[in-house]
């Protein structure tokens, strides 16, 4: 159950008979639409449906004619929180609502039961909508960043492939042999060294050449290195 959490402050004004009190189902409906909107701006292609939780009733704050709602200082928006609504005038108060933010898009999901460590390709996956449990960008929704893949640990059929949980199989060891191509702007050179360090395609990686100089660079699906100055 939703509770409003905090009073922040309230200015020592006193509802005299005829005032109106502010419309707690109107602050309410107010909150869950900037939610949806901030959400909107943060992922464009994810439905958001918000839900901020009750105030208490007994509260008598005054109408606010001018009100504005902000995240707690450090918070991010997320599946659930806390959201501040502020009134500047014309009196001024702030309380905290809590609020759940449910989040939905297209992701990829396992198209069959996924052993730990196995190398994805297209058969492995499929895209649907499902609900997010965490941030959005925790999950994959393009099959050709996931393609090549390794996933660090089992996953069942339907579940989400989730970044955090994939990598990319080195294309380079560290201790090996590895060509390296320098390029720049009219020339190319290219030379033999020993990898310093263990990359996958895209990575960063160092390494020793066989007159002893340090070079880093990017490595490359062939398992060379792609030297830029």
């Amino acid at each position: 159950m939703f509770l409003v959490r905090t009073l922040l402050f309230f200015a020592p004004w006193v509802a005299f008979a005829g005032d109106l009190p502010q419309d707690m189902q109107l602050l309410r409906r107010l909150g869950n639409t900037w939610l949806q909107q901030q959400a909107a701006l943060a992922w464009p292609d994810i439905q958001a449906q918000a839900q901020t939780g009750a105030a208490d009733e007994r509260l008598r704050l005054p109408s606010c004619r001018d009100l504005v709602f902000v995240l707690p200082p450090g918070a991010r928006l997320g599946n659930a929180g806390s959201l501040q609504a502020q009134c500047t005038a014309p009196a001024r108060w702030s309380l905290y609502l809590d609020y759940h933010l449910r989040l939905s898009g297209p992701a990829l999901v396992a198209s069959r039961d996924l052993p730990a460590h196995t190398l994805l390709d297209g058969r492995d996956m499929e895209l649907r909508d499902i609900d997010f449990e965490q941030s959005p960008s925790a999950y994959l929704n393009n099959p050709r960043l996931a393609i090549g893949m390794r996933s660090a640990q089992p996953v069942r059929a339907g579940q989400p492939l989730l970044a955090a949980s994939l990598s990319r199989p080195p294309v380079i060891n560290a201790g090996q042999r590895v060509r390296i191509f320098v390029r720049g702007e009219g020339f190319s050179v290219n030379q033999d060294g020993n990898a310093l360090n263990t990359a996958a395609t895209g990575e960063t990686v160092r390494a020793k050449t066989h007159s002893g100089r340090s070079v880093q660079g990017i490595a490359q699906e062939d398992g060379s290195i792609l030297v830029q100055p």
